[in-house]
């Protein structure tokens, strides 16, 4: 399974990042390809604590839905309500110039991958060790990327 920990996934992830462009139309969803690099940016800053995200209320038992998402082959769901830190109008998801927000999120993720990198509970899946933070960084990633067709 995919995960930013295999450097040829987290290489992949960054190459598709580069190809995202600023008109890129989305093929589900509100936000704009701009939104979506500060959305990622935003993200990775919550998982390593630097940005609150209180958890959640969720469907189910937090670790059967952490399980479900992040090790299972069911695809993540499109259109899901993100948590308010990182809503459209928060100072978190303005955008500045596209590749600066592009140059943050690679920066940011580059720093999330690093082993000794603090990182908090998920605030839908609960506690997470640090295999479960590596597949859910190229899992949510991916989605976004997929989301502009990327």
């Amino acid at each position: 399974m995919r995960t930013l920990a295999n450097p040829a996934d987290l290489a992949e992830i960054v190459q598709r990042l580069h190809l995202v462009v600023a008109d890129d139309p989305a093929l589900w969803g509100v936000m704009n390809a701009a939104e979506m690099l500060c959305h990622l940016r935003g993200a990775f800053r919550v998982a390593m604590g630097e940005i609150e995200a209180a958890p959640v209320e969720v469907p189910m038992p937090r670790a059967v839905l952490k399980f479900a998402a992040l090790w299972t082959e069911i695809p993540w769901r499109r259109n899901f309500a993100t948590v308010p830190a990182l809503k459209r109008g928060t100072a978190v998801m303005q955008a500045g110039p596209f590749e600066s927000d592009r140059a943050e999120v690679l920066l940011e993720m580059r720093r999330f991958c690093q082993p000794e990198q603090r990182r908090v509970d998920h605030s839908f899946f609960g506690p997470m060790s640090p295999v479960d933070w590596m597949r859910w960084g190229y899992l949510h990633t991916d989605h976004h990327l997929r989301q502009f067709g990327r």
